[in-house]
């Protein structure tokens, strides 16, 4: 039997995920015959068929389900001799799968990258929005190089390298009677508000909920949104309070949009701003002084 290539192992993983010989052509950047040729070729050579084909996609066989996740751990470990090989040069080649959670991302990952393709231009850099489970997931399956995610949270054995603390401020409309308040406010102040939450599943959420349960019984309301920005618009029409991270202040609070912003008293509530990546990863002594230039980068006074 022949030896299956890594062009061909890499075409079926694409075909799984995306479950469409159409559209994994199209995320592999190749014509959908050569691809499905690929793929065929594959099965000659295991003499296995793995994917059920029909009119609306490709859904894996029992034995290709067991294939694809053996096919997926020998691709990661193909990454890990990639990784190694670039660690012995000081420096990062080839992809970097970066993930960040939505509440994060649209305020710091650009600073990060653009840390980052300084030190490692070689690199090529693959981003996305996850929530936090799925980063975590990401990277302890090996699918995510680097996480960037908020802390308390339960990581595992990942190794997590705080870039920066990031204390939350009561954020209200303009029109607010606390808008006008010059000193800090108590966390107390929540008890007699309306909060607004995010959805389940972010972590800030989680944050959140913390300060609130400090303050005391606080009304909460979800919204049914992943977006900071939808909860500081309601915020700004009238709707209640909410909770909104330093970081985010730039772009949420910014003069004009009918926000006002307030910060506790200490201890402020807060979260602490991390990069995950597996301590087996053997770019992760890479990865550690990059952190560091990312926090020299991200203490710079904005300007």
């Amino acid at each position: 039997m022949d030896d299956p290539t890594v062009k061909q192992l890499r075409y079926a993983v694409a075909v799984a995920d995306h479950q469409h010989f159409g559209r994994a052509a199209e995320a592999m950047f190749v014509s959908q015959p050569g691809l499905s040729e690929q793929v065929r070729e594959l099965e000659r050579r295991l003499g296995v068929v793995l994917f059920e084909r029909g009119r609306h996609g490709a859904r894996l066989t029992a034995a290709g389900t067991e294939v694809i996740e053996a096919t997926r751990a020998v691709l990661r470990r193909l990454d890990d001799l990639r990784r190694l090989a670039s660690s012995h040069e000081g420096t990062v080649r080839g992809p970097v799968r970066l993930s960040a959670i939505p509440t994060i991302a649209p305020y710091l990952l650009p600073a990060v990258v653009g840390v980052l393709r300084t030190r490692w231009p070689e690199a090529r850099f693959e981003l996305d929005e996850l929530q936090t489970d799925d980063v975590l997931a990401g990277l302890d399956d090996g699918s995510i190089d680097l996480g960037l995610l908020a802390v308390p949270y339960d990581t595992g054995a990942l190794t997590v390298e705080t870039v920066r603390e990031d204390p939350f401020r009561l954020a209200i409309a303009s029109t607010h009677p606390l808008a006008a308040a010059s000193d800090p406010l108590p966390l107390t102040v929540l008890a007699d508000l309306d909060v607004l939450l995010l959805e389940d599943g972010h972590c800030l959420r989680k944050h959140a909920q913390r300060a609130c349960a400090i303050a005391g019984s606080v009304a909460q309301r979800d919204v049914r949104s992943a977006s900071l920005s939808t909860l500081t618009q309601m915020v700004a029409g009238g709707e209640a309070a909410t909770l909104l991270p330093e970081t985010a202040l730039a772009v949420e609070a910014r003069p004009g949009n009918g926000i006002a912003t307030r910060p506790f008293t200490e201890p402020e509530p807060g979260r602490t701003i991390a990069i995950a990546w597996r301590p087996s990863d053997p770019r992760a002594a890479l990865y550690r002084t990059a952190v560091a230039a990312i926090v020299e980068r991200l203490d710079e006074p904005a300007g």
